[in-house]
């Protein structure tokens, strides 16, 4: 005859399993996914394998429901800001994407002043006319721009490009010499969320929401995760 007080110490076990799972599952599942659908080809067969990784964590959530909506709220925030590091920092370093915020309206309506766009890196010999890419200008301090390309002057491994913002009416003043066998094509945007990294770039607050809001996010979680198996530790002694 099994204990009550055991089977409640084998269930809250169980639930902060699935919440641990949560936290490390949910977000390599979107990740891969992200990737599949931005590069296409043979990449799209990493998604059946993470769609089946959503699907059984989904199970899983409903057999082990949270106790309340406080706690559902504070793994919601966990998951949250474990998605947006595994988005931010950790595809980026890996180089399978980059995140860019627009600042002017030179590509409007294909994008605007605050978005933030993500461009993935592609084979060079694949350059076409008419390919939205992200480049270092030939001109002083050599900024990084995302426009259209109009024309290929040059082919080859360093191909001469002309180019075009959307909303412009005039051709750009340079020839850019791209170099490297790969280059950065734009993908897709995501509306209005580029001045919110702007401000996340600030010292202050840059420190706050990287190093102190995961720190407190991760004390409060593990309280939430152990605590309450203490508690009915000492309950039940």
């Amino acid at each position: 005859m099994h204990h009550p007080g055991s089977k409640r110490q084998t269930r809250a076990m169980a639930e902060a399993i699935v919440r641990v799972q949560l936290l490390l599952v949910v977000p390599l599942a979107l990740l891969l996914i992200g990737v599949a659908v931005m590069r296409g080809g043979g990449w799209l067969a990493l998604l059946p394998p993470a769609s089946l990784l959503l699907l059984g964590h989904a199970r899983l959530v409903c057999r082990f429901q949270f106790n309340s909506w406080f706690g559902a709220v504070g793994n919601l925030g966990l998951l949250v800001a474990a998605t947006a590091m595994v988005t931010l920092v950790v595809g980026p370093i890996l180089g399978l994407y980059r995140t860019v915020t627009v600042l002017s309206g030179s590509m409007r309506p294909t994008f605007s002043p605050g978005d933030m766009i993500v461009v993935s890196p592609e084979p060079m010999r694949a350059l076409r006319v008419g390919d939205v890419i992200t480049f270092m200008t030939p001109t002083a301090g050599h900024p990084v721009e995302t426009h259209r390309v109009v024309s290929i002057l040059r082919s080859g491994s360093d191909p001469i490009v002309k180019t075009k913002g959307d909303a412009n009416n005039t051709i750009d003043p340079w020839q850019a010499e791209l170099h490297g066998s790969t280059v950065w094509r734009y993908r897709f945007r995501l509306p209005a969320l580029g001045y919110p990294l702007l401000a996340l770039r600030s010292r202050w607050v840059h420190l706050g929401f990287t190093l102190l809001l995961p720190v407190l996010l991760a004390l409060w979680g593990l309280g939430r995760l152990w605590l309450p198996s203490r508690r009915n530790a000492l309950t039940n002694a």
